[in-house]
């Protein structure tokens, strides 16, 4: 059984693959998705959409990237690293990281119709291990996903109602297919930006993405081995 762990976008992947021996396997992707190995560990990336030369962010890529790891290796756990937004109400700061609690969730599908509306928001399960956390400084949160870097007021209402500490664009469609096909989900978030700070979440995240992208792999070093340890 293999333990991977998935990228959106190719820094964060970096930040990690750089501090160990890693190995890239031949391209089968239709998607040029990007495979790196290192023993019994997988890094899958999103990579570079060929057209807009941009990294493959959001729920498509990542729940198309999801679907091939899963037929290409027998996976033991996922887990989805990479960076989100933080709320400063709930006492996040810029370069915390956290491990996902619970669920994960959308925040912006909103479908107004009976059964769909649970559908929407998903609630799929992840891994939690608060032993994990305190050990190495690592915070609790419930991780919400949408398609979108801003953050609308209805949005906001949303990530509020659903308990949300960290806004990102990939971790719930992951879970979609985590879920249906029964690997066991991990989600670690470093924060470049707090939602709830009037300052745009674009400016935030063009500053203090560096800083959270090294404490990202930090703590991914962290889980990894603790995760390798538990087989």
């Amino acid at each position: 059984m293999t333990l991977a762990v998935q990228f959106a976008m190719a820094a964060e992947a970096e930040a990690f693959t750089s501090r160990r021996a890693f190995t890239r396997l031949p391209t089968k992707s239709p998607y040029d998705f990007q495979y790196f190995q290192d023993g019994d560990l997988i890094v899958a990336v999103a990579g570079a959409h060929p057209r807009f030369k941009v990294d493959s962010i959001g729920s498509v890529a990542a729940a198309l990237l999801t679907h091939e790891l899963v037929e290409r290796f027998s996976l033991s756990r996922l887990i989805n690293a990479g960076t989100g937004g933080g709320f400063a109400a709930r006492g996040g700061a810029i370069g915390d990281v956290y491990l996902g609690a619970d669920v994960t969730v959308f925040h912006d599908r909103r479908i107004q119709l009976a059964g769909f509306d649970k559908m929407g928001r998903g609630h799929f399960p992840v891994e939690s291990d608060a032993g994990l956390a305190a050990r190495h400084g690592l915070k609790l949160g419930i991780v919400s996903s949408g398609d979108s870097l801003d953050c609308t007021a209805e949005d906001m209402r949303h990530l509020l109602e659903l308990g949300a500490s960290v806004k990102d664009m990939e971790a719930a469609s992951i879970a979609w297919v985590c879920e249906r096909r029964g690997v066991p989900l991990v989600l670690v978030k470093a924060i470049t930006d707090l939602v709830d700070l009037p300052e745009a979440t674009a400016s935030q995240f063009e500053k203090n993405y560096p800083g959270a992208v090294k404490n990202l792999a930090e703590a991914v070093e962290h889980v990894v081995a603790h995760y390798r340890d538990a087989k």
